[in-house]
């Protein structure tokens, strides 16, 4: 039975900091969702006794052990090597593993290096975990006394991919049904973290059902975990939907979309077209939405117009407007808007014109003030909103307001 885990991360590039390790988070999201305990997360280099140490420290704490990095070519790939020591076992090659490696090489016409072949190396005993999306696949033992060691490719597509296809699986038929925890996330845009704790007060959770708040600017995270498998499937639907009557338009996804994203189903569902004029967020929102694939369905295209200049020639704006209330006004952002609506032939102009600091900012006008404009054929209007922190924090935090109020203008 599966109750704890210990999450290990290797490579010299994760101690020295110059590599966030964000797979130990995803891989201790899932395994929670999925009832498994993690009793510990460790990190270590690329050095011998250095794994052979954390392996043991893992054993003595978990029934199972999950890990990442390593498995590579390269003479610093070491975890292989170093599970076959800490298990007494001899490494062996998986022919069909050789040959899959050296039929990929092959197609993409790479020249091959018999150092390619340590990727077919697993511990005796080992089942292998095929790696759809990259060379290295991983590996499954059992260590014994009910615990079992799992070892995944470090590079995060490839590790996500095994982890679902695979693994997760695997988890779940040990686990069964009792033990399965149902979970979502809901991301939320124009609240606090206090304001959104005072909001969900009135849910009544019982002790099988947790909340659980993150922040990260410029949004909010709101998890629902469940547990108790198929028996508590009616709890857990009736609080999520309580949660949704009580966050409303504040929710702008469920699950992990993003916000650009949410725009664009909704422009594609409307057959709606957009054009951006950006001043302060410097061409931030247009990137944002063409990394979106298929984004050409509905994305016009924009101009960033950071000076006075600019604004007059390619969107139109009056220069006596400018004069008389600032570039960082409400008429200067409707005029934006409409003027980029109107050059590009959008169903939908959308503008931002702001103060992002450090300098510019007034005691009318403080650094933080930006104001967005929505221009559409039945609807146009213009919206102040502030912001606090570093230039990268309001630049970042303007491009999510803009794209939240459009996707409640379209909803």
């Amino acid at each position: 039975m599966i109750d704890k885990a210990v999450i290990l991360s290797t490579g010299d590039e994760l101690t020295t900091g110059r590599v966030v390790d964000t797979n130990s988070a995803t891989i201790a999201d899932r395994l929670f969702a999925a009832g498994v305990e993690v009793a510990a997360v460790l990190k270590v280099g690329d050095d011998r006794e250095k794994l052979l140490w954390a392996f043991g420290q893992a054993r003595g704490l978990g029934d199972l052990i999950i890990g990442t990095g390593g498995l590579g070519p390269t003479a610093d790939d070491l975890t292989t090597e170093m599970v076959g020591k800490f298990l007494g076992r001899s490494l062996k090659q998986d022919q069909a593993v050789a040959a899959a490696l050296k039929q990929r090489f092959a197609a993409r016409g790479i020249a091959w290096t018999e150092n390619n072949l340590k990727q077919a190396l697993f511990p005796e005993g080992a089942t292998i975990i095929p790696n759809p999306v990259g060379t290295a696949p991983g590996f499954r033992v059992e260590l014994g006394q009910g615990q079992t060691l799992i070892w995944l490719s470090g590079v995060p597509r490839e590790m996500i991919a095994m982890l679902n296809e695979t693994v997760m699986p695997w988890i779940a038929e040990q686990k069964g049904d009792a033990a399965r925890i149902a979970a979502c996330a809901f991301k939320i845009h124009g609240l606090t973290e206090s304001k959104l704790d005072d909001l969900v007060k009135p849910v009544k959770l019982g002790t099988y059902a947790k909340l659980s708040f993150r922040a990260h600017f410029p949004d909010l995270t709101l998890g629902l975990t469940v547990s108790g498998g198929a028996a508590r499937e009616k709890d857990f639907t009736e609080i999520r939907q309580q949660l949704r009557q009580i966050l409303g338009p504040y929710i702008y996804a469920e699950g992990d979309a993003t916000l650009e994203e949410v725009v664009g189903r909704l422009l594609l569902d409307r057959h709606q077209s957009l054009a951006l004029a950006e001043s302060c967020t410097g061409g931030l929102i247009s990137q944002r939405i063409t990394r979106i694939a298929g984004s050409s369905a509905y994305y016009l295209g924009g101009a960033v117009t950071y000076s006075n200049d600019a604004k007059v020639s390619f969107l139109g704006v009056q220069p006596a407007t400018l004069e008389k209330h600032g570039a960082v006004s409400r008429e200067t952002a409707l005029e934006m808007s409409q003027g980029i609506r109107e050059r590009t032939g959008a169903d939908i102009g959308l503008s931002v014109t702001g103060i992002a600091g450090p300098s510019g900012g007034s005691a009318a006008k403080p650094v933080g003030t930006v104001w967005v404009s929505v221009a559409m054929k039945t609807f146009h209007e213009a919206r102040l909103f502030q912001f606090h922190g570093e230039r990268e924090r309001v630049i970042l935090g303007a491009s999510q307001a803009a794209l939240n109020w459009l996707r409640r203008c379209l909803a």
